[in-house]
């Protein structure tokens, strides 16, 4: 407990180095920017395709077919389905692909400015290291995806079943994310890609008595903060303080995070 306690305080002192804080928010905010800027992108494309499927679905009509040319109707119809289909997966492919490389730029550099603050060193850019950040990325990225997959193929219209598929996937997600978040800090503090999730499972699991505090004061604080955003709601200009806020705080939740990982 002592280490939770230690470095709580000590991340909230080390915290406000301006020039690397600034750095760190701006890197999420940049990170929110791409990932809006990418949905808008492509919601258009699916709004698109979505509209030619509803309209398909509504003119396709088998009884109406009696000769050669309702047969060549409806294949035009269903080349048309096709490649609607093949268009929302290539751009469902595309959002994929956008958000991947905004998170492996900026959320890599704001890990950067976050080992910067906590070892009060200067900011060193290296590609090896955004290399690296991204093939961790790309593991938990494809974890991801593989739960999509289970879910896909575990579609069910009775309703025990679709509670029990919802149950799995938060517990899926929760674990997913207990483990991928310790292990980018100990990819922060080593730069080595195999060893940060080698030591995210063995540590996550062994050390489980000071992850799961450290988490648990982390999500007190946002959800604290949460709430006095619902209090002070009708303040003219909050929600972008808010913002500022929470970005500051998940700055500070890395720095706490690494500074206990460093103590293991």
């Amino acid at each position: 407990m002592k280490i939770i306690y230690k470095n709580f305080i000590k991340a909230w002192k080390i915290l406000f180095n301006w020039k690397y804080l600034g750095l760190g928010i701006l890197a999420e905010f940049l990170f929110f920017i791409a990932v809006i800027t990418s949905w808008l992108f492509v919601s258009n494309r699916l709004i698109q395709n979505y509209d030619i499927l509803q309209e398909m679905a509504g003119s396709i009509n088998p009884d109406s077919i009696i000769g050669e040319e309702s047969l060549q109707t409806l294949a035009g119809q269903l080349n048309v389905i096709q490649f609607a289909l093949k268009d929302i997966y290539l751009t469902l492919f595309l959002l994929v692909l956008l958000v991947f490389i905004s998170f492996a730029v900026f959320k890599g550099f704001s890990w950067l400015a976050v080992k910067s603050i906590t070892n009060k060193e200067k900011l060193k850019l290296k590609l090896n290291y955004f290399l690296k950040f991204s093939g961790l990325t790309l593991f938990w990225t494809l974890i991801l995806i593989l739960l999509f997959i289970v879910i896909i193929f575990n579609i069910s219209s009775d309703a025990a079943e679709k509670r029990g598929m919802e149950i799995f996937s938060i517990i899926y997600l929760f674990i997913m994310f207990y483990f991928a978040v310790i292990s980018y800090a100990y990819f922060v503090k080593d730069e080595r890609l195999w060893k940060s999730l080698k030591n995210a499972f063995l540590n996550g699991i062994k050390r489980i008595y000071i992850f799961v505090p450290v988490f648990l004061v982390i999500l007190i604080v946002f959800f604290l903060v949460s709430e006095l955003l619902t209090i002070f709601a009708r303040i003219p200009y909050i929600s972008f303080i808010f913002i500022i806020i929470f970005f500051v705080l998940c700055v500070w939740a890395r720095v706490y995070l690494l500074l206990a990982v460093k103590e293991l």
